[in-house]
């Protein structure tokens, strides 16, 4: 009777001690699912700081990647949009290709007019700083209603969106941005993004679009 508990005993012992190995293994694998788990609704609350957050966690240099100046850029422009109260003026969006800010041409030129106003200096001037340590393409697009012009000026939509895009590049050339990164398209009424049957579709399709195109994808 002793040898049989004996031996009892000894297979419970065993048994007992191949099921341990699960608690830390259980443990590690709930760890990992919560990890998971905050980082895929992070990236949904907010894609450009969950991009940075990612891409710092491959830095292991003291050197900026382009990449990783891309994003900054991003979360920058976001940041100074909101600091100079330009919501529903200026919006930025990212994807994998390139940052796209897009300007309400009311707020930034006057009417029939090229010039920029002043009060978009602010945001130009930030742009500028993080834009000359990059080396990324940028596109200006300049876009109007389709309500006709004609000035002594510019004779045309076409020629006046052109003329604003070309605005835009020639404030970064004279601070030294090389000419060679930069590009001015003029679209005049032929890109719409809104309908321009009312006031307000026409309004927004008076813009101007900054576009840096991102590591890669230069044209």
């Amino acid at each position: 009777m002793t040898l049989f508990k004996s031996l009892y005993d000894t297979l419970e012992r065993e048994e007992g001690d191949t099921y341990m190995w699960m608690l830390p293994y259980s443990t590690l694998m709930l760890v990992l699912m919560i990890m998971f788990s905050a980082l895929y609704v992070y990236s949904y609350q907010d894609t450009i700081r969950y991009e940075l957050a990612l891409t710092s966690m491959e830095e292991s240099t003291e050197d900026i990647s382009p990449s990783l100046k891309e994003i900054v850029l991003a979360q920058k422009i976001d940041e100074f949009i909101h600091e100079l109260k330009m919501e529903g003026i200026a919006e930025i969006k990212t994807t994998p290709h390139a940052i796209k800010l897009s300007l309400a041409s009311p707020a930034i030129f006057d009417s029939a007019s090229a010039e920029v106003r002043p009060e978009l200096m602010p945001l130009m001037l930030k742009l500028y700083e993080h834009l000359r340590l990059m080396e990324n393409m940028i596109i200006v697009e300049g876009h109007t209603d389709n309500v006709p012009i004609h000035t002594s000026k510019y004779s045309s939509n076409w020629e006046l969106s052109a003329a604003r895009a070309f605005s835009m590049i020639y404030f970064y050339i004279q601070r030294g941005i090389d000419p060679r990164r930069l590009v001015a398209h003029g679209y005049g009424e032929h890109r719409p993004t809104h309908s321009n049957t009312s006031q307000v579709g026409r309004a927004m399709n008076r813009r101007i679009e900054i576009t840096i195109l991102r590591e890669g994808f230069a044209k």
